[in-house]
Parts: structure tokens; C-alpha cells; sequence
């Protein structure tokens, strides 16, 4: 009997011995890139990084971490936290072995989770976006009266795991207006608010979609931001800044969006389009892309030395507009955070260094010539006819018609545009490693390549810089689809879901929703063939767009910053969609579209050009009131009011512009010439709309904002214009500083409420 008792409680302790090792075994696992990564890129990378390497340890790669020191011995022991010199001299007392040598020590909670990361093994983690995405399970979200659409399973899921609700759909007026200006950067007609507030179904609101996406304004509207990317300006930089003929880039880049070029197919014209088999005059218009950067031909300065600054402006735009990785830093040293090494950096340096740019005074070469839209088609009749009349062995009778229109060709304008050309085999540069990134200090030479970390260039190709444009559009690379879809994404919810859209590397910012970034990336690469319209029309068509921005106190104090897309944003609209809205809604805006840039009002004394004596000469009849993207942009005094709403210099690529909310963009809308005369316009407008002020009041708020105002509005607006009146009945004058000329009280009196309704908040945001 004692027998089966002892066998009984040996079996019994067994299990429970067994049991606790089992627990201990099941000890939850460190995650590397939450908890380890923030840890020694805070606290060690530092000095134990890309840039410096203290006593040849370095933290940037597995292989470095785990290799010998200068002591000769590792210092991380996987599964030997205590044996292991980092955790030793974590934890040292003498200062002048401690480390980090300055600043705070560890926490108990970091040294804990280094600890366990070690005896879990120090295994090494890739940053999740050097990761090729994975397309995710969708969350089983009870989606409530959410229609189905992929998008709103993971954002119901985020948004229910934080404790909130979604907030309900906007009102129809609400709806079409921020469609509108999201997909074409423009208010949207009375017809477009009316359709869809007689049938706010989802097919009506489907068929708006589909509208917007169909008009000629929407390349209008993305090439505003795919121009910020490629530094588009009408003049070259630097203290000369002289003129550029850069307008036809400009002008394929907005038809590439109107006709949905494929994005992998817009990636390889911009960057290789000059090596394509046979490439047409488009194609090599789109190599203009990098022929935006800027250019010193100022007498005394070293041409090469600016060919080198040009190629390194391409070898970093290319890494930030595509792969959202601050490559610059590579230049000097190894990247400090992200596994990209110094000598990497100038193999793909050698990918831009053997194109024929010759950016010397006065002409920039390789050239091809271009004409307007007008002049192009006159030159075809004219060459057709020419070509004609000569096969027909005639030109004995036409011998003076043939020479006059000969003359006539001659004399219609002709524009060059620089773009890019590969140099011949023969006159093929070598590429070296500037050391410590200085140009004139040559280390070892390097030949065309990819950073290790990522997938390798298509086999059996050659290294050039078509090879490397298709590796960035391939679904190998983990980086471009992500990067444009946070883009699209970014543009429409006022950030993206990685907030800091230049850097996707690990000191970037973590996505919010990172399964539905991966989502989006995979349909749009795979599904969507790389059609932005139609990833525009996926997420537009989601409930989690089309929500109101009403916002709880709750969620206010939840998500105050909206990560979760619980509510839609409330966004400052561009500094082009603040003009354009302006003379949209007034009725001045021209729909006239290509052509060079035009010069519309700006004030005296702004653009001193003192090399060349050019000055800015303002643009006569319907050019004057034509869409921001066409305004000449000169880099050292761009366009003043729309510097003041955060337009860039274009100097540089710029990812995202950080909205700024100063007095000067106030003093814009209320004094600047464009303005007062949209204000005018619209006065006009309400002056026939109705017979009462109160009447004419209402209607001009409602052209420009879609919805009625509230009594407080009315009560405001109204004392506005009692005021006004009794000021111009009494002076007898105009409106000083607008126009003199018209002396009618009731006008001017409904020109200064119109220019208070264009200055609300409401009507520069998009809610």
C-alpha cells in the first residue's frame, strides 16, 4: 500500500516539477524591434553604430553584435546575460566604465529586457519595413452598419480595441466637398451637391467617386504633390537662379495621373526612360524628374564639383521619394540606425554617375526641344504641308509659299528641356567611395549595386540605372508600395498611417495600423496592378472616410490626435488649394491646362533678379487666374502667398509639408489682390442671387461652404455689413485698397462680407 502511495506522489511531484520548467521554458518572448531596438538606439547606438564603432563594437548588424571585440572576446554571450561584457558594463558602478559613459543609466525595466533578450538567445530581428509585407487575415470586426470594405475591418478593430465607437457618416454637402478637393483639389459644383443629397446612397456616392477620378483637374491636383517630391521649379537654384524650361515635365507629370499610368511604369520613365528600347519624346520628357535638381553655373565654381552635387541630390531624392529611408546620412559613414553600409551608398551612387549632364552657362545639355500645346500642332500642319507639297515634286510653284512657310516654322517659339542620357561605354565614369563623403578624397572604387539588406537586382541584367528603377517597383522590394500607399493615404486623412512619411527606417515613427498598410500595399501591387485611381477609389469608398469629423470629449481625450480614425480629420487644405478654392468659388478660375508657367498678381519689389535684370511680369487675360500648379515658381523668391501657407522652395525633395497656422496667412486671405477680387466676384454674385441682405448673406456662405450658417454666423456677418454701409454711405468712397472706382455701398458692403466668409476657418480646412 505504502508502495502505490509513494509512486502516487512521485508521479505527482513529477508533473509539477515538469509543469514549472514547462512555465519557465514558456517565459514570454522579448520582441526585438518593440522592446530591444528603442532600447540601443536610444541609449548605444551612438557610440556603437554606423557612425562610431568604440572598441569595435558595433549594434547596427547581427553579425557586428556578436563578433569579437577590440578585447577579443564578444560582447553579448547569447543565452549568457551575465557572462556577457555588455550587460557588464551596463551595470558597472565606476563611472568611467559605466555605460553609456553620459547620460542617465539604464532603467531596472531596460536592463531587464536586455537581459532576457540575451538569454532568449539575442536573436536579431529586421526592422519591420526592411521586411517584405505579408498580406494579413482581416480582423473579424463586427463592422455595425459599417458597408463591407476590407479597410474598415482594421480600423474597427483598432478602434474597439481602444475602447472607442466610429463616429457616425457625414452629411452629404460635407461628403462632396471633401471628395472634391481630395481627388481634384477643387470645391465641387452645386450639381455634384445636389446629386448626391437627392440620393446619398452608396452607388450615388460610388458614382461622384468615379466622376472626380474621370476629370482632367485630378492630375492637376496629384502632381501638386508628386512635384514637391521631384523638386519641380521654373529656375535653377542657387545664388543666379536663372530660368528653366522645366514646364513640359510638369505637364507629364499631370497627364500621367489623368490617364492612370501604372506606378511602376511612372517609376521606370522618371528615372530610366532615356534607356528604354526606342523611347518616345514622352518618355524622355519623364526623365526630367532628375533633371530638376539644382544647377551653379555662376562664373569661378567648379563644374564638377556641382555634377557631383547633383548626382548625390539624385542618389538621396531616389532613396526618400521611393523607399522613405533617410539615405543622405550614408553619405559620410554608415547609417546609424538602419542596416545600410557607407560603401553601399556609392554603389548605388554609381547607378546616376554616368549620365552626359553638362550644366554649364548658358545651356544645359542634353536637351530636347519642346513646344506648347498651340505651337506643336501649328508646327505638325506646317511640316505636313511642306513634306507634302515637296514629294509631290511641285515645289517649283510653291517655291515662295514654301519659303514663307518655312519662315513661319522658324518663328514658332521653341523650348529646351533638359533630360537625361546615359554617357557612351567608352566615356563611362568609375565610381569611388568618398571618404568621410568628401568629393575629392577617393577611397576604394565601387561598381553599380543594392545596400545587402535588401533583395538583390534581377539576375542576368545590367547594372544600370533601368535595372535599378525596376528593382524599386518589383514586389521583392519591401519599401515602394508601402511608401506610396502611406503616401495616397497621407494626403487624404492628413497624415499617413507612418506619420513621418520620409523615414520609414527605425527611428521613424510606427505605423498606427500596420497590418492595413501591408494590406493596402499588397492589393494595390498585386490586385490594382499599381493603378493609384483605383487605390484612391478603395480607400474614399471605405465608412472610415467617409465619417464625420464631430468629435466626442471622450475620444478627444482618448485620441486626441486621431491615430485610431475614429473620426475623419479636419486638415488646412494646400497653399494651391487655398487659392484655387478662392477663385473657383468666385468664378474667376481659368480651366486652362499645360503650357509654360504663368506670373499671376504678386506685389512689387518681391522677385529682384539682380544677375540677369528679369523681372516678373504679370500674366494678361484668363493665364492670370489659372490653377496654382502652373504659377512660376523661382526658387530663391517663390510665390509669396503661397510660401505662407507652407508651399516649398522646391530646392530639395520635400515628403511632406508640416502645416504651420501663423497671422501672415490671415493677412494673405484678407489683403492679398487674388483674394480681394475673388471676394469681389463672389459680393457679385450675391448681389443677384437676391433682394434681401439677409438672402444675399446666406447664399454667399452656402457657395462657399455647403451648408447654411448658424444664427450666431448671421448675426456676426450681418453687423459686419450694417457697419461696412454705414461707412461707405457716409465717406461716399470705394473700397481703399481694392477699388476705388465702384462707389455702390450695398457692393462694397457685400465685397468686405465676402472677403470675412473666404477668411474662415471653415472655408481653408477640409472637415
Amino acid at each position: 500500500m505504502m508502495t502505490r502511495y509513494l509512486i502516487f506522489f512521485l508521479s505527482i511531484f513529477t508533473v509539477g516539477i515538469l509543469t514549472f520548467f514547462s512555465c519557465n521554458n514558456q517565459e514570454e518572448k522579448v520582441d526585438f524591434n518593440a522592446e530591444v531596438r528603442p532600447i540601443l538606439n536610444s541609449k548605444c547606438i551612438t557610440c556603437h553604430g554606423g557612425v562610431k564603432q568604440s572598441g569595435d563594437f558595433s549594434l547596427l548588424f547581427e553579425s557586428e553584435a556578436l563578433a569579437a571585440t577590440k578585447s577579443g572576446h564578444p560582447a553579448i554571450i547569447p543565452g549568457d546575460a551575465e557572462g556577457s561584457e555588455m550587460i557588464k558594463r551596463i551595470l558597472e558602478d565606476d563611472p568611467e566604465q559605466r555605460m553609456p559613459p553620459e547620460g542617465p543609466s539604464l532603467s531596472k525595466d531596460e536592463v531587464n529586457i536586455l537581459k532576457k533578450w540575451i538569454n532568449q538567445g539575442a536573436k536579431w530581428e529586421d526592422h519591420w519595413s526592411f521586411v517584405a509585407p505579408e498580406k494579413p487575415e482581416l480582423p473579424q470586426a463586427d463592422l455595425q452598419e459599417w458597408e463591407e470594405n476590407p479597410i474598415d475591418h482594421f480600423v474597427l478593430d483598432k478602434i474597439e480595441e481602444k475602447g472607442l465607437s466610429p463616429s457616425p457618416q457625414a452629411d452629404a454637402n460635407t461628403l462632396a466637398r471633401r471628395l472634391s478637393l481630395d481627388i481634384i483639389g477643387l470645391p465641387p459644383t452645386p450639381e455634384m451637391v445636389q446629386k448626391l443629397n437627392s440620393d446619398p446612397s452608396l452607388k450615388n456616392y460610388e458614382s461622384l467617386v468615379d466622376e472626380l477620378l474621370d476629370a482632367p483637374q485630378f492630375g492637376e491636383k496629384w502632381a501638386s504633390m508628386w512635384l514637391d517630391l521631384a523638386r519641380y521649379a521654373d529656375s535653377k537654384g542657387y545664388e543666379k537662379d536663372l530660368h528653366r524650361d522645366m514646364w513640359k515635365y510638369r505637364d507629364w507629370v499631370i497627364k500621367a495621373f489623368n490617364q492612370d499610368m501604372p506606378f511602376d511604369q511612372f517609376t521606370i520613365e522618371q528615372l530610366a526612360g532615356d534607356l528604354l528600347p526606342n523611347p518616345s519624346k514622352d518618355q524622355l520628357i519623364a526623365t526630367g524628374f532628375h533633371r530638376n535638381t539644382m544647377t551653379n553655373d555662376e562664373g569661378g565654381t567648379d563644374d564638377e564639383e556641382f555634377r557631383v552635387a547633383a548626382v548625390l541630390d539624385r542618389v538621396n531624392t531616389t532613396w526618400e521619394v521611393w523607399q522613405g529611408i533617410t539615405f543622405a546620412c550614408v553619405q559620410c559613414h554608415s547609417h546609424p540606425y538602419d542596416p545600410i553600409k557607407h560603401d553601399e551608398y556609392y554603389e548605388f551612387y554609381a547607378f546616376f554617375n554616368n549620365t552626359a549632364d553638362e550644366d554649364s552657362y548658358p545651356v544645359e545639355k542634353p536637351v530636347i526641344p519642346v513646344y506648347t500645346e498651340v505651337d506643336n500642332q501649328k508646327r505638325e500642319e506646317l511640316l505636313n504641308w511642306i513634306d507634302s507639297v515637296k514629294s509631290n515634286k511641285v515645289n517649283y510653284r510653291f517655291a515662295s509659299t514654301i519659303k514663307e512657310k518655312e519662315a513661319e516654322l522658324n518663328e514658332i517659339k521653341q523650348y529646351t528641356l533638359p533630360v537625361m542620357q546615359e554617357l557612351p561605354e567608352e566615356e563611362r565614369r568609375k565610381t569611388f567611395v568618398f571618404e568621410r563623403g568628401n568629393w575629392t578624397t577617393h577611397g576604394k572604387e565601387v561598381t553599380p549595386g543594392v545596400p545587402g539588406s535588401m533583395p538583390n537586382l534581377e539576375s542576368n541584367t545590367k547594372p544600370d540605372r533601368l535595372s535599378m528603377a525596376k528593382w524599386l517597383v518589383s514586389e521583392e522590394n519591401p519599401l515602394t508600395a508601402r511608401v506610396m500607399v502611406n503616401r495616397i493615404w497621407g494626403q487624404l486623412f492628413g497624415k499617413g498611417l507612418v506619420e513621418t512619411q520620409e523615414d520609414f527606417g527605425s527611428q521613424g515613427i510606427e505605423p498606427t495600423h500596420p497590418e492595413l498598410l501591408d494590406w493596402l500595399a499588397i492589393e494595390w501591387m498585386q490586385k490594382d496592378q499599381w493603378h493609384l485611381k483605383a487605390l484612391i477609389k478603395r480607400i474614399v469608398m471605405s465608412a472610415t472616410y467617409r465619417q464625420s469629423s464631430e468629435v466626442s470629449p471622450k475620444t478627444l481625450k482618448i485620441d486626441a490626435a486621431n491615430d485610431y480614425l475614429s473620426r475623419a480629420p479636419r486638415v488646412r487644405l494646400s497653399a494651391e488649394q487655398v487659392r484655387d478654392q478662392a477663385l473657383a468659388v468666385s468664378g474667376l478660375l481659368s480651366d486652362k491646362m499645360y503650357g509654360p508657367s504663368v506670373m499671376p498678381y504678386q506685389p512689387e519689389g518681391i522677385w529682384q533678379a539682380v544677375y540677369n535684370g528679369s523681372s516678373w511680369e504679370k500674366s494678361k487675360g484668363e493665364d492670370q487666374y489659372r490653377r496654382a500648379v502652373y504659377t512660376y515658381l523661382r526658387r530663391t523668391s517663390p510665390y509669396p502667398s503661397m510660401t505662407a501657407f507652407d508651399g516649398p522652395s522646391r530646392e530639395f525633395c520635400v515628403n511632406r509639408r508640416i502645416d504651420t497656422n501663423t497671422p501672415l496667412q490671415a493677412l494673405v486671405t484678407l489683403n492679398d489682390a487674388v483674394f480681394v477680387e475673388a471676394a469681389q466676384e463672389v459680393a457679385k454674385k450675391m448681389q443677384a442671387a437676391a433682394d434681401q441682405t439677409k438672402d444675399q448673406i446666406i447664399y454667399g456662405y452656402e457657395l462657399a461652404l455647403f451648408q447654411s450658417p448658424s444664427e450666431e454666423d448671421m448675426k456676426i456677418l450681418m453687423e459686419l455689413y450694417t457697419n461696412a454701409h454705414s461707412h461707405f454711405e457716409t465717406t461716399g468712397k470705394g473700397l481703399e485698397n481694392m477699388d476705388n472706382k465702384t462707389t455702390d455701398p450695398a457692393l462694397n458692403s457685400l465685397t468686405v462680407v465676402a472677403n470675412a466668409i473666404l477668411n474662415l476657418d471653415k472655408f481653408i480646412t477640409k472637415n
